[in-house]
């Protein structure tokens, strides 16, 4: 096994309780854990333990390139992304034994070849794939990125390590977009948007070149931002929030609550992510950015709804905003049906098939079935 010692410092676990959720005294646990031979039952507890799947507890040498891509991104990184570097690392190589009997088609990227990648332009970044890419103009809500993504041939797969909100990367010519498995799905259409903006920064990839990147967390109220991190952030409200579409909405939704002469409240920017499908923090950090909210005013907007209903969500339901639509994020169909006919071929078993793409079984089944009709 591999050292698993930078795994227990980042999700802050102790030899004793990882030992005990992994169902093993804590002797056990450091002898498994220290190299001794330990059986399928005990290497999978550890895995649950961990919260990872048991392939990235072991050496995996054939990963490596893909992990020394990563690092090259890492720069001033802290230690502790070390152990979810290795898990996403196995997840892209697993991914590729699938990806590289795929077409390939990196060309969309041109796209964006005369803009650069600054925050000043993420706004044209995202207005031009709205236009070119999702057939959609700058009103509508945009809750399909993952299946449009899809389409173009991005590889969307839900992380392994559900520490690691997002990842975006260019492996063997295949692009990638990864994101953590959320209840909270607006959480989810974010990072993904957030991720397909590090993807369009990286137009020079259409040449050949390959990059990794990683992120921890994502868009957070009060997280000192990088440039890249800054714009891949406008990059994700511009394009979930196109400017006209949410004046509109705005200006509607404050005629209809006769406040069209008060200043913009909670109530208006609830209703906002509603309508747009992203959470109260990021409708609010947009009003932000088209200047109708002060510097910091969605973080205090934020602080207020938390301590007075819980969170914006109960905020929003207290005050009868109708729920969201359901939002679908699932793994990006191609990949699913071409591992469902190494299933078929009898190339791959369902459970390793499954632990491949880290989808449930019965996702595989309903792919087999699509490629059945």
């Amino acid at each position: 096994m591999i050292d698993i010692a930078p795994y227990l410092a980042s999700r802050r676990l102790s030899v004793e309780k990882a030992a005990a959720k992994a169902g093993l005294s804590p002797e056990r646990f450091e002898q498994v854990t220290g190299g001794a031979k330990a059986t399928l039952s005990e290497v999978r507890g550890i895995a649950k333990a961990l919260k990872v799947p048991v392939s990235s507890l072991i050496e995996n040498p054939s990963a490596e390139p893909v992990r020394l891509l990563f690092r090259r991104t890492l720069g001033q990184r802290p230690a502790e992304t070390t152990p979810q570097l290795d898990v996403i690392s196995v997840q892209i190589h697993d991914a590729l034994i699938v990806a590289n009997e795929l077409r390939s088609d990196l060309s969309w990227l041109r796209a964006f070849h005369d803009l650069e990648p600054t925050l000043s332009n993420a706004e044209a970044f995202a207005k031009r794939f709205r236009a070119n890419f999702a057939g959609i103009d700058d009103r509508e809500p945009f809750p399909n990125v993952s299946q449009v993504l899809s389409d173009l041939g991005v590889l969307v797969l839900l992380s392994r390590d559900p520490t690691v909100e997002g990842v975006s990367a260019i492996v063997d010519g295949h692009a990638f977009v990864i994101a953590a498995a959320r209840s909270f799905m607006p959480r989810m259409l974010f990072t993904i948007a957030h991720e397909l903006g590090h993807l369009v920064a990286h137009h020079s990839s259409t040449g050949g070149e390959s990059f990794a990147h990683i992120d921890e967390k994502i868009g957070a109220l009060n997280s000192p931002r990088q440039n890249e991190e800054k714009f891949a952030d406008g990059f994700a409200s511009a394009l979930l929030l196109p400017r006209t579409g949410v004046l509109e909405a705005l200006k509607a939704i404050r005629e209809k609550l006769q406040i069209s002469h008060m200043p913009l409240g909670a109530i208006e920017i609830a209703w906002i992510a509603h309508i747009f499908y992203v959470s109260f923090e990021v409708a609010a950090r947009r009003f932000e950015s088209l200047d109708l909210l002060t510097p910091n005013g969605a973080r205090a907007f934020y602080q207020k709804l938390e301590d007075d209903f819980g969170n914006p969500e109960k905020f929003a339901a207290s005050i009868d905003i109708p729920p969201r639509p359901d939002l679908s994020i699932d793994s990006s169909p191609v990949l699913l049906q071409a591992v469902a006919r190494k299933v078929r071929a009898g190339d791959l078993s369902l459970g390793k098939a499954a632990d491949l793409l880290n989808v449930p079984i019965s996702a595989l089944v309903v792919a087999n079935a699509d490629i059945s009709v």
